[in-house]
């Protein structure tokens, strides 16, 4: 039976499986592999070196093209409801999100009357808490993971978020011309990303993310639906791939809400036992 054997596998695994769903907001990851469902062939197109542009002139018309640095300013918060279909939820399940600025970060997914995970981010302060259990903190790549998911402009603050981007060459996804940068994050973790030449649109990226028994797969995500919600431009569905797993499916998110510059006041309290372990392994943040 399906539930039982979930029960024997990590929390830690599945919860760190659907954290990228709100890094796809500014950093979602296309899907590359042709064997993989939904996914979008990369053909190489001729492009001599002296053609291509500089890997930060892609980033700033990304910035342009999803509203424009005044506007992007002017979101302080985030509150995203929706849906996610895939591993390790038996059925669809809800997804919520609070995300603030500053960081702070909040994702819920749950079915009705089954699993359910939460996953946090207070400064540099991650952790986890799977079915109303205790909370885990989260460390390693996992927490590289999970700080990268929480950054709240994404690939539109990649001044601080990248040491290096460059732009490997020009290609095309589907009958699209796309730009195919690659990044490294400050903390060694390597990102491709997948920009349209013409709308300067992110339509994805790929990074090695954790797997089962610490093995590191390649997690990508099909970018979809952008929709203009408050003046910034942000893809609506995600469609998710683990490239180098035999015999997975895709996961899907759809966001069906996004608000912004709420009110709610959600609370991100940090449990005392999460705090204790950072501020032993002087990882913990004011």
């Amino acid at each position: 039976m399906r539930r039982a054997n979930q029960t024997s596998r990590s929390k830690s695994h599945w919860a760190l499986s659907i954290i990228a769903v709100s890094a796809g907001l500014f950093s979602a990851t296309a899907t590359t592999t042709a064997t993989a469902e939904h996914s979008v062939a990369i053909q190489p197109a001729a492009a001599p070196a002296t053609d291509l542009p500089e890997a930060a002139e892609v980033f700033e018309h990304y910035i342009e093209a999803i509203g424009g640095r005044d506007a992007i300013a002017k979101i302080k918060n985030r509150r995203i409801t929706g849906t996610y279909t895939g591993d390790p939820f038996e059925f669809k399940a809800n997804l919520q999100v609070w995300w603030e600025a500053d960081g702070r970060y909040h994702q819920r997914v749950s079915e009705p009357a089954g699993l359910k995970y939460d996953l946090f981010v207070v400064g540099r302060v991650t952790w986890a808490v799977v079915m109303n259990g205790e909370p885990e903190p989260m460390g390693g790549v996992q927490r590289q993971e999970l700080l990268d998911t929480a950054d709240f402009t994404g690939e539109a603050n990649y001044k601080n978020r990248y040491k290096e981007i460059e732009v490997v060459r020009k290609a095309k996804a589907g009958d699209q011309e796309i730009y195919i940068v690659r990044a490294v994050t400050h903390a060694g973790r390597p990102h491709t990303l997948y920009f349209a030449t013409d709308s300067g649109l992110l339509i994805g990226t790929r990074v090695p993310v954790s797997g089962q028994k610490n093995s590191i797969r390649d997690m990508t995500v099909q970018l979809l639906d952008y929709k203009d919600i408050g003046g910034v431009l942000y893809p609506t569905r995600f469609v998710q791939n683990f490239t180098n797993e035999e015999n997975t499916k895709p996961n899907e998110f759809v966001f069906s809400k996004i608000e912004v510059n709420v009110t709610d006041g959600h609370e991100y309290p940090i449990p005392d036992k999460v705090r204790e372990k950072f501020q032993s392994s002087d990882d913990a943040s004011d």
